[in-house]
């Protein structure tokens, strides 16, 4: 499905839909929870208006690794051209940003140019508040002196109406009631999305029609699945089990010596066996990307010289399929 308007994100849509260069604001953020369409609509601007000349679309890791590189190969000029000579910056996923203090700052310029000699940015960031502490107060009160749309998590009913539109647009023929299931154990468009076609896939190995049963068969897989898997809620829960310390502990900002430990393991482990950054891991517990690094740091010694925690450890590791 290409394009999908309902209450959640009408704001943001007719935004996009009607934007026009020369009566936009310097900034428009758009900002809500994963998978509710963000860089879709980015994604939409730019083809929207890709015929125009002077248009750059891009994501904050990608404009940080190109930044670090160009950097460290002595060729910034090249990038600041790429970057500050656009009449439209694109950026997606601005969030990344956080902890990355010359990336911000060069953002900052590239911002000051861009909107000096007349162009515009819109971004977009992984949030439930526009909170933007992380770039310094200077370039967060520019960001947030623009235009700021939120796009709020859709209701069930509009999940439900989504994957319709996108059975209908592939000709699928499918138990309405799958689509209830789905909207109901799902809460944004990319995981509603992903749970329908893997659906699908379950259902062509085994050979079977999209029907109410098969989807309960499928379901079944997908938590014993899940209930494995090295997710850090599952890694979160298994330190919780192994080392006695209740996982509300884990999450609070207590500072005893026992779920100080406790809280390293999981960070070390959720490094170890997801693809998560240090700032992503931080979101769980409620802490900056520095806190997170120096907890993985003091796990990493103290594994090396504690056997009694690396047998902890490698029980903890051996639950997880990975």
């Amino acid at each position: 499905m290409n394009w999908f308007i309902s209450d959640f994100n009408i704001r943001a849509c007719r935004l996009v839909k009607y934007y026009k260069l020369e009566k936009a604001p310097d900034v428009t953020l758009l900002y809500g929870p994963r998978g509710v369409g963000k860089s879709a609509l980015l994604r939409y601007l730019y083809q929207k208006n890709e015929p125009e000349q002077g248009m750059l679309m891009t994501d904050a890791l990608a404009f940080a690794r190109q930044y670090a590189y160009s950097a460290q190969e002595n060729k910034l000029d090249v990038f600041r051209k790429r970057h500050r000579s656009v009449r439209l910056l694109l950026i997606d996923d601005l969030q990344f940003l956080a902890g990355k203090a010359k990336t911000i700052e060069e953002l900052h310029y590239t911002y000051e140019y861009i909107i000096e000699n007349g162009g515009k940015m819109v971004i977009t960031m992984e949030a439930d508040l526009p909170v933007l502490d992380f770039l310094g107060e200077r370039l967060a009160s520019r960001f947030l002196s623009g235009v700021v749309i939120p796009i709020a998590g859709p209701e069930t009913d509009e999940l439900e109406r989504f994957l319709e539109g996108y059975i209908r647009e592939k000709r699928l023929f499918m138990d309405t009631s799958v689509l209830s299931l789905i909207a109901g154990r799902t809460d944004n468009l990319a995981d509603a999305l992903l749970c329908l076609r893997k659906f699908i896939q379950f259902a062509e190995l085994q050979q079977e029609e999209l029907s109410l049963t098969c989807f309960q068969a499928y379901w079944e897989q997908e938590e014993s699945k899940k209930n494995n898997s090295a997710d850090p809620m599952n890694i979160i829960r298994n330190v919780s089990e192994t080392m006695g310390i209740p996982v509300e502990e884990l999450l609070s900002a207590s500072r005893k010596t026992k779920v100080n430990e406790a809280r390293e393991m999981a960070i070390y482990i959720i490094r170890t066996l997801c693809n998560c950054s240090y700032p992503e891991i931080g979101r769980y517990f409620n802490r900056n990307h520095n806190t997170i690094i120096m907890s993985h740091k003091k796990m990493q010694g103290k594994l090396a010289k504690d056997q009694e925690l690396k047998t902890k450890y490698e029980l903890i590791l051996n639950g997880f399929q990975y």
